[in-house]
């Protein structure tokens, strides 16, 4: 235990699923932890279970999709604790469900923003000082849809996701040498309010239990994840036991579409 005392972590989208559980884990190894949204109950939650595990924390609402608010996270992980080490640009989503076929572009630059161009803004801020230190690690989140083209899915969100994949490489490539990882965790279906069934179930024009079906029986574990899955493999690639590990998009998806 307490493998991050004395860190401290940024995570955007830290009230609920995956950032959250994140969050989490990286209390339970003794960081500090900074976790921003827009919705300040969930994110007091979240601060209240880090400081149940004997660390302290810090709610920030802000909104990712805004220039300098994505930046706020950061400045104020700098002003509470003198320092950041760890970041995770979590916030991701759909603006808009819509194929190639459709002909149309609804939300395709709103769900580039909310997915890569957010996750920029908010590595950029902490940037800096993670060169300063020469440490820092950055994880962002993508997808399956990272690494793949999605059977009838929006091409904003694949190209979002596509394109942290690269982010995150070139981010690994140049801070290298100040001692900066960085990765790319893609998961699967994963267990969140993220992830509607009856949504998805809609769109595909099938049942919800089809749905439901559509996705485990893709992995071949057969599964759906849970946010803590992610947070396992978050907690590998900033403990010392990752610190060789970078440039990487890792899978974390129960096998999805070997």
């Amino acid at each position: 235990m307490d493998k991050l005392e004395g860190q401290v972590a940024v995570v955007t989208g830290g009230g609920r699923g995956i950032g959250r559980a994140i969050a989490l884990a990286l209390a339970g190894e003794g960081a500090a932890v900074v976790v921003s949204s827009r919705s300040k109950a969930e994110l007091d939650w979240t601060v209240a279970e880090a400081k149940g595990l004997g660390v302290d924390g810090l709610a920030v609402e802000a909104d990712a999709t805004d220039r300098a608010a994505a930046r706020q996270p950061v400045e104020a992980a700098l002003e509470r604790f003198g320092r950041i080490d760890i970041v995770v640009p979590n916030v991701g989503g759909v603006a808009g469900m819509h194929t190639c076929l459709d002909g149309g572009d609804e939300g395709f630059e709103a769900t580039l923003l909310l997915n890569l161009t957010s996750a920029w803004w908010t590595i950029q801020a902490a940037m800096p000082t993670m060169r300063a230190q020469r440490y820092g690690r950055i994880i962002t989140i993508g997808s399956t849809e990272a690494l793949r083209a999605n059977e009838g899915g929006p091409p904003g969100y694949v190209a979002a996701k596509h394109g942290l994949v690269g982010l995150t490489r070139q981010l690994a490539q140049d801070c290298g040498s100040s001692g900066i990882t960085a990765n790319c965790i893609c998961p699967g279906w994963t267990n969140t309010a993220m992830v509607d069934f009856a949504s998805t179930a809609r769109h595909m024009g099938i049942t919800e239990a089809e749905a439901r079906a559509y996705a485990t029986d893709r992995a071949a574990l057969g599964c759906i994840m849970e946010p803590e899955d992610i947070a396992a493999m978050a907690l590998l690639l900033v403990s010392p036991e990752g610190g060789r590990i970078t440039g990487q998009a890792l899978s974390v998806d129960g096998g999805y579409r070997l």
